[in-house]
């Protein structure tokens, strides 16, 4: 029973997503709905569309301007439905035809109805005249077009533009990354100039080691000369202080080399961070660049 279940639901399920798909594709291929409406002059034949993504205000707008291209006279709004006298569309009629319609705003978008006649009592349908029937289809699936792709172009250009602060914050990663493996080579620089400079003390020191060793020997020898003896502990002193200098130089670079190793170790650890963080902003950036792929699809699909 349980079983029987699932397969139950997992079939109902599969409906209802195909159904989505379908309602989805539906609205990109903009389907003109033509069938009987009620309007100010009963219920009369209709074409009906769907723009997804539209708001009322961008569609109201546009649309009232498209209705007056040629026309003489100027719309007008009554209960909510727009009348325009003296349409021109030669596709349509040779002559001027009246347009009424209906804008409301859905979830979706905007769904535009519209009611076509020359003489407000035949109003054009496909039963009445096919040619002028596929006219009007082809007059309202026209605004439509030009709406949707508006919009979906609005939303192309959102896209990009995300894109764009994606490889601005990769390449801001990659800078960090470039800034901390210079300063890890500087710091390198510096450390073999440093234990080049301790080397060339050292053997200054030893040199020096040596010296104070005769000076403590002249010192010695002289102690029955004053003035020699004087001069012989003066020259010790001397070597004494070049040496201590020698061995402060070395302490210090000692020193400046730990600090070096310190920040070395801190900027392959920044590295690490910056590497990681490239990583991310890269998927993001190529599950963006797929995002505006489908949307330019879509944009090129809508026709």
């Amino acid at each position: 029973i349980l079983n029987h279940k699932n397969v139950t639901m997992k079939k109902m399920l599969s409906i209802l997503l195909s159904a989505c798909s379908l309602s989805l594709f539906a609205q990109e291929q903009l389907m003109i709905d033509e069938a009987s409406r009620a309007m100010s002059k009963g219920s009369q034949p209709s074409f009906l569309v769907e723009i997804p993504q539209t708001t009322l205000k961008d569609v109201e707008k546009d649309w009232l301007k498209y209705l007056n291209n040629g026309s003489k006279e100027k719309s007008t709004l009554t209960d909510g439905e727009y009348l325009q006298k003296g349409a021109v569309n030669k596709n349509i009629s040779s002559n001027p035809f009246n347009v009424y319609s209906r804008l409301l705003e859905t979830t979706a978008g905007v769904r535009v109805t519209i009611w076509l006649t020359e003489n407000d009592s035949v109003f054009i349908s496909k039963e009445s005249n096919n040619d002028q029937d596929l006219a009007a289809q082809k007059y309202l699936h026209d605004f439509a077009a030009q709406e949707y792709q508006q919009v979906v172009k609005v939303e192309l250009k959102g896209e990009q533009d995300k894109q764009k602060d994606l490889e601005k914050d990769l390449s801001g990663f990659i800078k960090d990354e470039e800034k901390s493996a210079k300063k890890i080579s500087a710091n390198r620089r510096s450390i073999q100039r440093a234990k080049d400079a301790i080397a060339t003390n050292n053997a200054d020191i030893q040199n020096i080691a040596n010296k104070i060793v005769d000076a403590k020997n002249m010192v010695a020898n002289t102690i029955s000369d004053a003035n020699a003896n004087k001069g012989a502990k003066k020259t010790l002193k001397d070597l004494e202080d070049q040496q201590n200098k020698e061995q402060k130089q070395n302490e210090k670079q000692g020193k400046d080399i730990d600090e070096w190793n310190k920040e070395i170790r801190d900027e392959q650890r920044n590295i690490s961070d910056s590497k990681a963080k490239q990583a991310v902003k890269q998927a993001d950036i190529e599950k963006q660049k797929q995002k505006i792929k489908d949307i330019q699809t879509k944009l090129d699909n809508i026709k």
